[in-house]
């Protein structure tokens, strides 16, 4: 069977508008990236590539083994997209609970963007990250929803780098009510990528992330 296309907004096109970041200030910049809210779509994201944190930069960066790793492999761009094109051949409904849709790429004065839904908490305001939300007092609010987002990594086995607690967000849905997203960290680390094509290492490899994300945490 075909594997679904990925959407793309704005690639292969010649005609396509550039679009302009430059004038715009990032709202979170990350360790490989910068994160603007869409110029033309406030409820969208737009993730590039720090110039700093380049594929070839990376790579020359890299000590011992890890600089056999193909230039694709430390490209964080290249990755997501390929996490994603494996995550929209499941049932979107229930994948995007606990990850931003996606809603392809587009070309920018900063490089080729990854364009996502923007999150916010009900009031719209931008979450915290779980690294933030951990600097206070552990609430039965984010306990339900570290139980919750849990139940759906083992159902889902979604493969992730490691569960960072500044790569995920604590979203308000409403007074009481939280969800965990992870907004960055999507894809596999694996030099040989077992986990994609076997199911019982895809569950031994994310009983081992949810055990790392639970000692970093304290939240079991």
């Amino acid at each position: 069977m075909a594997q679904p296309r990925l959407p793309s907004t704005s690639t292969n096109s010649r005609c396509a508008r550039l679009l302009v970041l430059a004038h715009h200030a990032p709202f979170t910049i990350g360790g490989t990236r910068r994160c603007y809210v869409h110029p033309d779509d406030p409820s969208k994201c737009i993730k590039v590539l720090r110039p700093d944190r380049t594929a070839v930069q990376r790579k020359r960066a890299a000590k011992g083994w890890r600089r056999l790793k193909p230039l694709a492999s430390f490209d964080d761009q290249v990755k997501e997209r390929r996490a994603y094109e494996r995550l929209i051949s499941h049932r979107e409904d229930f994948v995007f609970r606990h990850v931003p849709k996606y809603f392809g790429t587009v070309d920018t004065d900063m490089g080729i963007g990854i364009v996502t839904q923007l999150i916010r908490d009900f009031d719209g305001k931008f979450p915290a990250t779980l690294e933030e939300a951990l600097l206070l007092p552990v609430t039965s609010e984010l306990t339900s929803a570290v139980d919750q987002f849990k139940r759906w990594l083992r159902d889902s086995l979604l493969l992730t780098r490691d569960l960072l607690p500044h790569n995920i967000i604590v979203v308000r849905q409403s007074e009481g009510v939280s969800r965990l997203m992870i907004v960055d960290g999507l894809g596999s680390s694996e030099f040989v990528p077992l986990s994609h094509w076997n199911r019982f290492a895809a569950r031994k490899k994310v009983g081992r992330k949810i055990a790392k994300f639970e000692a970093w945490t304290g939240l079991r």
